[in-house]
């Protein structure tokens, strides 16, 4: 099989919005390239780094670890440790350690794959610009607000010649909203939130992403520091709607946001 056909097949499964479905198809697409590819295969370590990315959207992050760190030793063995491959399973690791709280090993993650990805792919590339996205995340979660502005800085300027990528784009803009509403300059928060609301919802034509319920969710949150307690709420709301969608009433996701309009409605 092609690796377009394994694609095929994970593609077709988050059509189907249900998660029980997707896991079981990735987990198909996995079975058949281990079986037809081999255990040591450039494509075996690609669906589990699906698998992977499917598990950290659900915060099952042992499995996620997991999968990333039998990615990793597949890609390293073939391809050697300094592979921008290599690299984005190390990244996608240093990811779920940071959703675990594990902000150390995380840090150290995203500064390996940094790295790797300057020492290969360059600095004015996508690769690169997402690794200084997601240490400016460490940096942000840490406190570190002037290492993750200029982080973000840089991610932004490599972006703004990089049309094509648009997820990235927004993706960039959301961690820097963050920034902005930890500084408190909550209009420049709002700005940067609508802007990627609206890359999603016009140019992507996506809204089955975590990161979308997170960016209304957000919205909500600014709306809120500026005593827009009824705004914010309809923010919770509608974030509430995409979160279901993608996860379900039980997530921690789910819970935070449903506490975030209580909230909100109680002080409107």
């Amino acid at each position: 099989m092609d690796i377009s056909e394994y694609f095929r097949i994970v593609d077709k499964s988050y059509g189907t919005e249900n998660n029980e479905t997707i896991e079981s198809e990735i987990r198909r697409a996995c079975s058949l390239a281990k079986e037809n590819e081999g255990e040591g295969s450039a494509i075996y370590a690609s669906m589990l780094s699906e698998l992977g990315g499917f598990y950290r959207g659900l915060t099952r992050y042992d499995e996620s670890v997991e999968c990333f760190t039998k990615a990793a030793e597949i890609l390293k063995a073939l391809r050697g440790p300094m592979s921008p491959d290599y690299a984005t399973c190390i990244n996608n690791r240093a990811g779920s350690y940071r959703q675990m709280g594990l902000f150390s090993k995380a840090e150290e993650g995203f500064d390996e794959c940094l790295a790797i990805y300057e020492a290969t792919v360059g600095r004015k590339h996508i690769l690169y610009s997402a690794g200084l996205n997601n240490c400016a995340l460490v940096a942000l979660d840490k406190g570190q607000t002037d290492r993750a502005a200029a982080l973000l800085s840089e991610a932004e300027e490599i972006l703004r010649d990089l049309p094509d990528h648009q997820d990235e784009y927004a993706t960039s803009l959301a961690n820097t909203a963050e920034l902005y509403r930890q500084l408190g300059r909550y209009e420049d928060a709002e700005k940067n939130l609508l802007e990627a609301k609206d890359v999603y919802e016009n140019r992507l034509h996506d809204t089955f992403t975590p990161h979308y319920h997170a960016i209304l969710n957000s919205l909500g949150l600014v709306c809120m520091a500026t005593g827009r307690k009824s705004e914010a709420a309809e923010w919770f709301r509608q974030s509430l709607i995409y979160c279901e969608r993608y996860y379900n009433k039980e997530h921690r996701e789910y819970k935070a946001t449903e506490r975030n309009l209580a909230q909100a409605e109680e002080e409107s």
